[in-house]
This record gives structure tokens, C-alpha cells and sequence, in this order.
């Protein structure tokens, strides 16, 4: 079984990007990536998802869940996934308007960021639960 660095380094020649640029896509160090791909370092969940961002790849190929590294289609393909971004979007606009507080003070567009990030990872992974689901029940 390949290795989640074997995996990155892998959909980064595909792209046939190099580090510094696949680094700068992700939002992480050069240091890091290079401690991934070699092996020295796994990444931990929200660099996994920068990754599987950056190199438009499932987090569930990098991790080898699956061999299929089919690039993620960022455009939303059926119906769900447009009332999911929607969901988002409503969601956004409300933590804005709202001016949500963390301890007293307004949330910044940072803690708003992570907070909708978050929510999308948890309806991607309720999503695909329920695409399994009815596929089992084919």
C-alpha cells in the first residue's frame, strides 16, 4: 500500500507542479511538505485538507482509502452538491450579518473561515454516507 507522502507526491507530478508551488497552493511550509512526501511526518487533518485542495484530490485518496485519484470537480456536479454550497453561503452570510461573538468579542473572518470549513468537511462526510448508503441498497 502507498504512503500518504508516496500519495502527495504522486498528484503533485500529475499536476507537474513542483514543491514550492504545491507549498504555496496549500497555505504550508516547504519544510513540511518535504517531511510528508519523504515520509517523515504525516500530515495532520487540516493540512491533509489543504493538500487534497491544493492538488484537487479526495483527502480519502491521499489517505489510500481509495487508488482512485479522480481530480475533484470544484464545479458541484448534481443537485445536492448546489444546495449544499447554497447551505454554505446562507450560513456565511448569517455569521457576517449576525456579527457572531467568540468570548465577548466579534468572531474575525478567520475564526468565520474555520468555522464554515469545518461545516463543509461535516456535510461532505454526511453526504458521502448517504451516497454509500443508497448504493448499498441498490
Amino acid at each position: 500500500m502507498d504512503t500518504i507522502g508516496y500519495r502527495i507526491s504522486k498528484a503533485r507530478r500529475y499536476m507537474n507542479i513542483n514543491q514550492k508551488e504545491l507549498a504555496i497552493r496549500a497555505n504550508i511550509t516547504e519544510a513540511s511538505l518535504s517531511r510528508y512526501e519523504n515520509d517523515i511526518r504525516e500530515p495532520k487533518a487540516q493540512a491533509l485538507t489543504q493538500l487534497s485542495e491544493a492538488l484537487e484530490v479526495s483527502t480519502d485518496y491521499l489517505l489510500g482509502l481509495t487508488d482512485d485519484m479522480e481530480v475533484k470537480n470544484n464545479s458541484l456536479v448534481d443537485k445536492s452538491d448546489v444546495e449544499f454550497e447554497a447551505i454554505i453561503k446562507a450560513t456565511e452570510d448569517q455569521l457576517i450579518e449576525r456579527r457572531v461573538m467568540f468570548d465577548g468579542e466579534p468572531a474575525s473572518q478567520e475564526a468565520i473561515d474555520g468555522m464554515l470549513k469545518a461545516m463543509r468537511m461535516g456535510m461532505l462526510l454526511a453526504l458521502d454516507e448517504q451516497k454509500k448508503k443508497r448504493d448499498r441498497n441498490k
